[in-house]
């Protein structure tokens, strides 16, 4: 039986759970169902996939309505707006904190919230005993999906023995991947490292470039991706006599080519829910050097290909190594982490309306 899944999420600018929930409506799709992406403010950075549905609810008119009725008002009006345009769905997925807070207390059928970070990391000193408070009242409230183990044990951790959750790892469109790879052909170096995220504290990037200055390796190092810490780690690079190697290439809608010709991606995150970019890079036959960081890199790499967190010199002789030779990790996808998996995972999440 066809089944229809909406996708709720704020925006469609160029992050991982975005790039999750256009993946996910993708591979629905093409398993011959029907996905809707549901977003909540009208910014779209990344590529729609042909045949995937999308609609905005324009959620800024509810931020006038005091916070503590504001999730009830708008929860009615996304239940409205979702059986206007798109009928009765079998399964909604909720994602990221913004639209969490408004479905928690939507009313249409089979709503689960997707966990895609590990939640005492990302909150850090806010996860107060009052705000922990506040977060279970939304993330009690409906069965949700982690997108590795190690997401969901800390949410177990936290929110102990009411929590209803379960693990469908981030997928990949391994096919789609491989494909826009060949879009074009960028400008880069014959060997290069690369890094692709915003530039945000979790991900680290004052690591990595401490790390690539110690290494003194002739590999350039390429950094995809923009934020509020670009301008930060442009000074950094220059105050560590990189910057003629360090190269800020910015945001791409399309970082596929970059990571394809890379000869290693490296990774220098703090913590991570589940890093797609890891497994782009492994679709493409890119190897990857990561930190062990909570979680999910652990879950896909080998313990070769890792190093701790923070570990400026660690990351800098596995550079060393990996430039002069001496390392070569391979790349290789388990079945577990495609696009085919994650969509059957997801669809036994749907119930058969009565």
């Amino acid at each position: 039986m066809k089944k229809k899944v909406v996708l709720a999420i704020f925006t469609l600018q160029g992050n991982g759970a975005e790039r999750f929930a256009l993946t996910l409506a993708k591979g629905i799709n093409d398993a011959g169902h029907e996905a809707h992406l549901v977003y909540f403010k009208d910014i779209i950075d990344l590529p729609i996939p042909d045949g995937v549905k999308t609609h905005f609810f324009n959620y800024q008119k509810f931020r006038a309505i005091p916070k503590f009725m504001r999730a009830g008002f708008a929860a009615k009006a996304f239940d409205r707006f979702v059986r206007k345009h798109i009928g009765e769905p079998d399964l909604v997925l909720s994602n990221l904190y913004p639209v969490d807070f408004i479905l928690s207390r939507s009313q249409l059928p089979n709503v689960h919230m997707v966990i895609h970070n590990t939640t005492s990391l990302e909150y850090g000193e806010r996860l107060t005993p009052e705000f922990k408070e506040q977060l279970a009242r939304v993330y009690l409230a409906k069965p949700c999906v982690a997108v590795s183990q190690g997401v969901e044990q800390d949410f177990r951790q936290i929110f102990g023995e009411q929590s209803q959750i379960t693990t469908i790892y981030n997928p990949i469109d391994v096919e789609a991947v491989q494909l826009a790879a060949k879009a074009f052909q960028p400008d880069v170096p014959e060997r290069y490292l690369v890094n692709v995220g915003k530039f945000k504290q979790q991900k680290r990037h004052d690591v990595l470039i401490r790390a690539y200055a110690k290494a003194h390796i002739d590999l350039p190092l390429l950094l995809v991706g923009t934020g509020e810490l670009m301008a930060e780690n442009e000074r950094l690079a220059q105050e560590l006599g990189v910057a003629d190697r360090v190269h800020f290439v910015g945001f791409q809608k399309n970082p596929y080519p970059y990571i394809e010709q890379a000869t290693a991606m490296v990774v220098s995150s703090d913590f991570e829910g589940f890093s797609i970019a890891i497994l782009e890079a492994l679709a493409l036959g890119t190897p990857v050097i990561s930190t062990d960081c909570p979680s999910g890199p652990r879950e896909v790499l080998s313990e070769t290909c890792l190093v701790p967190v923070q570990d400026v010199e660690a990351l800098a002789e596995k550079l060393r190594l990996l430039a002069q030779g001496e390392f070569q990790p391979k790349a290789h996808i388990e079945e577990q982490f495609r696009i085919k998996a994650a969509v059957a995972a997801y669809l036994n999440l749907s119930v058969e309306k009565k």
